[in-house]
C-alpha cells in the first residue's frame, strides 16, 4: 500500500519513525535472544484483561503496544503505521500525534476488555471424536500488537484525507499481481466493515472463527481515533496542498 495523494512530508515524521523503530528493535531483540524470550515477554508485558480488571499490571496497556507475535504480525502493522501515520503526524503535529497514538491504543485495549467481559464466550479446543480437551478463558489471553493504536490512525486519516488515493497491490483470478488505486474513504471503509464482520463472528461462534485477532480492539481504536482526531485537530492550522509530480506537499496557512 502506498498513498499516492496525501503523503504530506512537510517535516520528517520523527514520531512515526521512532515508534516504528522501537517495534522493530524489540521484536528482533527477542527473536535473536532465542529460546522462549518472545513467549515470556508476551506473558509478562502483554495486556491480559484479567489483571487489568483487578487493577494490576496496568503498564501492560502500553507495553503490549510494542510487542508482536511473529514477523508477519510486525510487518503488517508497520506497513500501516508508515503509510498512514506519517501523513497524520504531519497534519496533527508531533506531540499531539504521540499523545493521540498512545490514547488510541489505550481506548483499543479498553474496548477489547469490555467485549471480553460482557460478550466473549470460552474458547473450547476439541480433540479426537470432538471431545473437549481444553477450555480457554478469553480474559486470560494476552493481547499484543500496535494494531489498536494504528486503527486510531486510520480513523484520523479517514477524517483528514478522505479522498486521497491509496495504491494497493492485489491479485487477479489468474494469480497475476495488479495495482489499483482507491480513495482512502473506500479502502478504510471496507477495512472497518471487515473488522465489524469478523468481530461479530468471533462472538457468536468463537470455536469456528477464533483467529487470534483482537477485532474489537481494532474497532475500538478506530472509533476512538475518530473522536480523538476531532478533539486534537480542532485547533490545527488549515493547510493548502500543492501537488508536485506524484507527491503532495502541505504548506501551512498563517
Amino acid at each position: 500500500m502506498i498513498p499516492t495523494d496525501a503523503a504530506p512530508a512537510r517535516k520528517t515524521p520523527i514520531i512515526t519513525w521512532t515508534i516504528l523503530s522501537i517495534n522493530v528493535v524489540i521484536f528482533f531483540y527477542l527473536i535473536f535472544k532465542g529460546g522462549r524470550a518472545l513467549e515470556i515477554a508476551t506473558l509478562k508485558y502483554g495486556m491480559i484483561p484479567k489483571y487489568i480488571l483487578k487493577g494490576r499490571r496496568l503498564y501492560t496497556i502500553i507495553t503490549s503496544m510494542f510487542l508482536h507475535g511473529d514477523f508477519f504480525h510486525l510487518l503488517g502493522n508497520m506497513i500501516y503505521l508508515h503509510v498512514f501515520g506519517s501523513s497524520v503526524e504531519s497534519r496533527m503535529g508531533r506531540i499531539k500525534f504521540l499523545t493521540f497514538y498512545l490514547l488510541s491504543g489505550i481506548l483499543a485495549s479498553t474496548a477489547h476488555i469490555i467485549i471480553q467481559v460482557f460478550f466473549a464466550q470460552p474458547i473450547i479446543i476439541y480433540g479426537p471424536y470432538y471431545a473437549p480437551i481444553k477450555i480457554i478463558n478469553p480474559l486470560e489471553i494476552p493481547c499484543i500488537g500496535a494494531s489498536g493504536a494504528i486503527s486510531g490512525i486510520l480513523g484520523a486519516y479517514l477524517l483528514m484525507f478522505p479522498f486521497s488515493k491509496v495504491s494497493i497491490m492485489t491479485y487477479t483470478l489468474f494469480g497475476l499481481p495488479i495495482v489499483i488505486s482507491l480513495p482512502a474513504i473506500v479502502f478504510i471503509g471496507f477495512w472497518f466493515l471487515y473488522q465489524l464482520y469478523m468481530g461479530f463472528l468471533s462472538l457468536v461462534a468463537p470455536f469456528i472463527y477464533y483467529a487470534g485477532v483482537a477485532f474489537w480492539a481494532h474497532i475500538g481504536g478506530f472509533i476512538g481515533g475518530i473522536i480523538l482526531c476531532l478533539i486534537f485537530g480542532r485547533k490545527a492550522k488549515k493547510r493548502k496542498i500543492y501537488h508536485v509530480g506524484r507527491r503532495w506537499y502541505e504548506v501551512p496557512v498563517r
